[in-house]
Formats: C-alpha cells, sequence, structure tokens
C-alpha cells in the first residue's frame, strides 16, 4: 500500500549550521520541483513510488544553502542504498587511512557510519585492536571489531563520554539535519585531546558543477569550506590538518580542546547566491546536451541510477529518450530506478559489439573510470560527458 509521504515530510524552522531562523524565501527556478524521494532501484511497481518538494534557500546569516522541506530519516534510510564501488572510491578510502596512521597513535577508535567496512578493513590491516563501529545497517568485517547496530546519537555520546581516543567519519557528516549533534556527540565521546578525522564531500566545488549528489533528501544543505571549519571551531575543535583528496572529498583533521580558535563568516550570502546561479546554468548545460546528442540513430543509455539521475527528469528531460540506465553497483540493477520506467542494467550485459550505443555518462567524478570502462568493452560507443 503506498504510504502518505507527506506524513514524513518537515519544513525547517532553523538553519542546520548556525541555528539562525532567518531562512530565505524558496529561490527560482527551484521551488517545489517534485523529486523522488529514494535514490535507489527496486522491484516495486511505479505507482508506489514517493514524491516530495524540492526547494532551495539560504540562510540570510550565515549563507547556507539548504533545502526547505526535509523527509524522516527513518523514511530515507530503511533500505541500504550507497556502496561506493570504484577506483575514485578505493582512492579515497586510501587516503582517509593514511590520514589516520598519520594521527591515530593508538587506543579505542570509533568510525561513525561504517557501512560496508570498507575503511574497518584497512584499519584492521595495521591496527591490532580498539576499533569500533556505529551504524544500525553496518555489513562490513566483524573479527576484531566491536559493533554497535545503532546511531551514534545524543544518549550513547553521553553513556560512553571521554572514551575514545579517536571518532572518524567518511562521507556521513553530510546526511545530518543538524550538523551541531555529530560536533556534540562527537566531543563528549572523545578524550581530551582527542581527534575527530571527517571526510566529506567538496560540496562547494560539486554544487557549483552542477553535480546533483550534491543537494538533495539524503544531503540536505551544501556547506562551503568555510562553514566546516566553522562548525568545528564553533563546537570545541582546534583544526590540525586540511586534506583534499583531489576535487572529490574534503579530510579535516580536528582535536578536542577547551578554547578552540575562532572566526566570524561574513558576507556569505552574496557568494553562496552566486553557487545557486552556477548550479542552476550547470545544470542547464547537462540538460543541453541531452537534448543536442540523443537521436534516434542509436539506442541512448543513461550511466548511473543515482543520485546524478533524478534532477535530469525532474527539472524537464523526457525519460524516454533513454532505452534505459546502466550501473555497476550490483543491487541496483535488473530493476527499475526509483521513480521512473527506467531498468538498470549491468553495462557489460548491454555494451557489446553487436550493435553501436551512445552513453551519456552521469557521475561527475567517476565519468573518466566509466568511460575507460566503456571503451574497453566496445570503442565504438559513442559517450557524451554530463
Amino acid at each position: 500500500m503506498k504510504r502518505d509521504i507527506s506524513k514524513h515530510i518537515s519544513r525547517r524552522t532553523e538553519c542546520p549550521a548556525c541555528s539562525s531562523k532567518n531562512l530565505s524565501e524558496s529561490i527560482p527556478p527551484h521551488v517545489n520541483i517534485r523529486m523522488p524521494v529514494l535514490p535507489i532501484c527496486v522491484e516495486t511497481p511505479r505507482e508506489d513510488d514517493d514524491f516530495a518538494p524540492i526547494n532551495i534557500c539560504i540562510c540570510e546569516d550565515c549563507g547556507l544553502i539548504t533545502l526547505k522541506d526535509i523527509i524522516d530519516p527513518e523514511v530515507l534510510y530503511e533500505t541500504f542504498h550507497a556502496d561506493g564501488i570504484g577506483k575514485l572510491w578505493a582512492g579515497q578510502y586510501q587516503h582517509l587511512f593514511e590520514l589516520i596512521k598519520r594521527h591515530h597513535k593508538g587506543g579505542r577508535l570509533l568510525e561513525i557510519g561504517a557501512g560496508p567496512g570498507k575503511v574497518v578493513s584497512l584499519l584492521l590491516s595495521h591496527y591490532n585492536s580498539g576499533i569500533e563501529v556505529f551504524d544500525p545497517l553496518y555489513f562490513g568485517p566483524r573479527e576484531g571489531v566491536t559493533v554497535h547496530e545503532k546511531l551514534f546519537s545524543k544518549e550513547t555520546a553521553k553513556e560512553l563520554e571521554g572514551e575514545f581516543d579517536t571518532i572518524i567519519s567518511c562521507h556521513t557528516l553530510e546526511h545530518f539535519l543538524k550538523f551541531g549533534e555529530y560536533f556534540e556527540n562527537s566531543w563528549r565521546a572523545l578524550k581530551k585531546g582527542g581527534l575527530l578525522i571527517t571526510t566529506i564531500p567538496n560540496q562547494e566545488y560539486n554544487f557549483s558543477k552542477g553535480l546533483a549528489n550534491v543537494l538533495n533528501f539524503e544531503h540536505t544543505s551544501v556547506c562551503t569550506n568555510f562553514h566546516w571549519a566553522d562548525l568545528h571551531m564553533k563546537h570545541g575543535f582546534k583544526i590540525k590538518e586540511i586534506s583534499f583528496y583531489i576535487d572529490y572529498s574534503i579530510q579535516i583533521v580536528a582535536e578536542k580542546v577547551d578554547n578552540p580558535p575562532s572566526y566570524k563568516i561574513s558576507n556569505m550570502k552574496d557568494y553562496t547566491l552566486k553557487m545557486i546561479e552556477q548550479y542552476g546554468r550547470s545544470l542547464k548545460e547537462r540538460m543541453r546536451k541531452v537534448e543536442e546528442f540523443a537521436k534516434p540513430d542509436k539506442e541512448n543509455w543513461l550511466f548511473g541510477a543515482s543520485l546524478f539521475a533524478h534532477p535530469l527528469f525532474a527539472y524537464g528531460i523526457d525519460e524516454k529518450i533513454f532505452k534505459g540506465v546502466l550501473d555497476n553497483s550490483s543491487p541496483k540493477q535488473n530493476k527499475r530506478l526509483y521513480g521512473t520506467d527506467l531498468i538498470c542494467r549491468k553495462p557489460e550485459e548491454i555494451i557489446n559489439k553487436e550493435k553501436a550505443l551512445r552513453i551519456f555518462l552521469n557521475v561527475g567524478q567517476f565519468n573518466k573510470e566509466v568511460y575507460n570502462q566503456i571503451k574497453q568493452l566496445d570503442p565504438r560507443t559513442e559517450c557524451i560527458f554530463l
């Protein structure tokens, strides 16, 4: 039975970064854009899919870009749907592992939101003990790991006050509806002088590129790099190192202190409004490429059954242009991309030398990696980068 999704949607009353109640009106054209709720592939009928409005606004005080309407996390995360595969993800995990090794010298190390355990697997190769995870959907290695199958909450942080030498997270913080909760809980659970090592997407760069995995119902705000630094200092952390993994993510090492340095962000509103304008232009350009190059002389396929795909259709591209959607994630294959009628297929099943295809590469920084994969399967395949 289809649920009433309206019961699970609420309107923000304050900024998730600075807690100001001074949020702007929705910024055209990003007003009531009808977006599928989940970025997954399913076997259920399309009439069961849920949609909710995308309304982009900014905080008038700190300039944060955020969504006015948010969805209950219990609805969003009732099923696992992010597996972080490919060479780019592997490189990011390795980059984070090297950073952890430089700073964490032993003791209890906690990962928040460990998911498939990619970072945990690397940690186990170096540390003999002390590894713990908090994640209700954890499905990584368990031998040598203490697993807490629940969310890292205010209550659990209180129970574990001052217990950890290091807390880490990888692409988890951006999922928080209120960023302060992450820092407050981590500060409480860390020992004095303990380390917080956080990997987050480079939202500032990627949003301007029109990459739709940055702002959506899972990632409800776009923090500039100044926001990330400011949030650390506001919540009792002194930044020790900031490391960039290419243009994809930022990795921040910070120390729990009593009197962190601080600074004031001012006049960010004009800057982030320009970011929203650039996002709109970039999205239009990607859609223009689809309309220009998607001719009937070949089958047209979209690569990426993910958060990247939905905005193309929500902002106006006809999904019937595409024969289907391709993705390397095995849980998605042979299922329907939520919110559409497009069936997700394994690339090796579709790309062959029997017929020429046109594939629109729509996975951001993964495009080059996917391009090389496609050309190995069939060099004749026409690839259009979005």
